[in-house]
């Protein structure tokens, strides 16, 4: 059944219903957080910079509870911060964390540049210690967002600081969306359940939801259950349905969340603008990795990092090339060959980590047990080699056999991060139509599948996930999965 205005009164009551609006005190005690975290950064600046002085004698004389206290007194200071924030909407907006650590950053980046600004139009470069102003704008870029995540967080366990939002439409990616929303609890979302015009679902458990009735029914769970947000299965309806809906939404709740399918699309860099003449709207989405400059800016981060990284790296690759020694036969490393960037064939360094005769011993494990051979067939890898060492599964839990993959950075055969580097025997089998996406960038070290699930995905959802990094590339993006790399390789969640 479609919403029709002159349905409306027989399931709706033509008063609006009362909006249930976010507390006061929330928006007071995310201001407070921010404030607690640039005065911890503050503090830790002004720290660090008497520990400096004590290292390097010919710095200015600098005295750290002077300087503390004269910074706190100029509150002017904090003034701009907040003013940028405000700006760019991080009280008023919810975004999902990576998202507003890039607006947080953003923010703080342009209200510093402010308050540089204002020191030296009020002529105080000479009463303000430059060094230390510096300091306390790097440590905000971490303490504000760590703050965000860790204050958050603890507000969203109180049912008082959640939003109460229903699902529109129980298809499957109504589905994905209710996982999505019970893990992304940071965005402070708590889905109540769903409503769906198929009345084989009404009554049903689907994800540990409720279906409760059709779409027209929406007014009454705004009433009884303070429901703020809709969020709708965009690929469930028609635009006809859709405007239909939101139409008849706009005037139920604060927000409405429409879940288009755009997975074959690099909507991450997209934009929309209007075209007011006739009423249309353009989505612009940008190819990030066409542009030179931004192939650059990859290029020289990749080599900066591992030059950055060699003096603790190296050290570990030598303690490693002996214990492999030690622990069985056989060569420290492993090469292989692999595809890369426009198709061409490279060879791909690894710590060895299975014996030598190590296709024999898959063929015959794969004969003996069926189940291995389905396991190998989904996921290209098995939960219980018997090719790999002891050392090897030592390697492997860490992923530090793919340390020596650092000198195919340094040569330019891959980058950081990327897809997954293309074995040659696979490219018929597996890629077919996805080949294009993988030769238009270098091969990875770690990338979007290694930090989504590592081994527990499936073999095709590995390459779904490379293609749409591919799509959606940005600088930005990197940076986050080499973050959340580190955190992948200390949960272990999926090493094998």
């Amino acid at each position: 059944m479609l919403f029709k205005p002159q349905r409306l009164p027989e399931k709706t009551p033509l008063v609006i219903p009362r909006q249930v609006s976010k507390p006061l005190d929330y928006y007071f005690l995310l201001l407070l957080g921010d404030a607690l975290s640039l005065c911890a950064a503050l503090f830790c600046a002004c720290v660090w910079r008497a520990f400096l002085g004590e290292l390097f004698p010919e710095l200015p004389p600098f005295e750290l509870w002077a300087s503390w206290h004269d910074f706190i007194s100029r509150a002017w200071m904090f003034l701009p911060l907040f003013g940028a924030l405000a700006f760019h909407r991080a009280y008023d907006r919810r975004l999902p964390f990576w998202e507003e650590t890039r607006e947080l950053l953003s923010a703080l980046f342009w209200g510093f540049v402010l308050i540089y600004a204002l020191i030296f139009m009020k002529k105080m470069g000479e009463q303000t210690s430059r060094l230390t102003f510096v300091l306390w704008a790097l440590l905000s870029f971490f303490f504000v967002p760590l703050g965000r995540y860790l204050y958050k967080n603890f507000l969203f366990r109180w049912k008082r600081y959640n939003s109460a939002a229903l699902i529109l439409g129980a298809g499957e990616a109504g589905r994905a969306l209710a996982r999505a929303l019970k893990k992304e609890r940071y965005l402070g979302y708590r889905v109540v359940g769903f409503l769906d015009d198929r009345p084989q679902l009404h009554g049903r458990i689907i994800e540990g939801l409720k279906v409760f009735g059709p779409l027209r029914q929406a007014g009454k769970f705004v009433r009884l259950m303070g429901v703020e947000a809709f969020f709708v299965e965009g690929v469930a309806f028609s635009p006809q349905r859709l405007a239909e809906i939101y139409a008849f939404s706009q005037r139920l709740v604060k927000e409405i969340l429409i879940v288009p399918e755009f997975f074959g699309l690099g909507i991450l860099n997209a934009e929309l603008s209007c075209l007011f003449s006739q009423h249309l709207f353009l989505l612009r989405i940008r190819n990030n990795l066409i542009f030179t400059v931004n192939r650059v800016i990859k290029r020289l981060f990749d080599v900066c990092f591992v030059l950055l990284s060699l003096p603790v790296v190296a050290p570990l690759m030598a303690l490693i090339a002996c214990l492999i020694k030690l622990d069985s036969p056989g060569p420290v490393f492993f090469r292989q060959q692999r595809l890369g960037e426009g198709g061409k064939t490279f060879w791909l360094w690894k710590f060895r980590t299975m014996y030598l005769n190590s296709e024999e011993i898959l063929g015959k494990h794969l004969v003996r047990y069926p189940e291995a051979a389905r396991e190998w067939y989904h996921f290209r890898k098995l939960k219980h080699d018997p090719r790999v060492t002891r050392m090897g599964r030592f390697l492997r839990r860490f992923s530090l056999d793919e340390l020596p993959q650092f000198f195919n950075i340094l040569k330019g055969e891959m980058s950081l991060v990327g897809p997954r580097p293309m074995m040659v025997e696979e490219f018929h089998i597996y890629y077919k139509e996805h080949a294009p996406f993988y030769f238009s960038v270098k091969p990875g070290l770690t990338g979007l599948w290694q930090v989504s699930g590592r081994n527990l995905l499936p073999f095709e959802e590995r390459i779904r996930l490379d293609v749409w990094y591919v799509l959606n590339w940005s600088f930005w993006l990197d940076l986050v999965i080499i973050i959340r790399t580190f955190g992948a390789i200390l949960s272990q969640k999926g090493s094998y």
